[in-house]
């Protein structure tokens, strides 16, 4: 029986130790890294996919209103039944 204690205990010990050891490095990493700021990031993205498009409708407008000004003007220069 007394076997069983001095193995638990030693065990016991070294869980406290390892767990005393890990929580340390980290909170020692954590510190030396630098902040995460996902949300600046994700803003950043989000703007830069709004601007392609916005960019990409007023390029679609100007093209629908180019085609419409050539229909128009084909149909002034040539009118049908001719």
């Amino acid at each position: 029986m007394a076997k069983r204690l001095v193995w638990f205990t030693a065990g016991a010990g070294a869980g406290a130790a390892g767990a005393t050891y890990l929580r340390r490095k980290l909170r020692q990493a954590t510190q030396k890294a630098p902040p995460v700021r996902p949300g600046s990031n994700a803003s950043a993205r989000v703007k830069a996919a709004a601007s392609e498009a916005r960019a990409a409708l007023a390029e679609g407008t100007a093209a629908v209103r180019r085609y419409r000004a050539e229909v128009a003007r084909r149909a002034l220069d040539d009118p049908p039944g001719r």
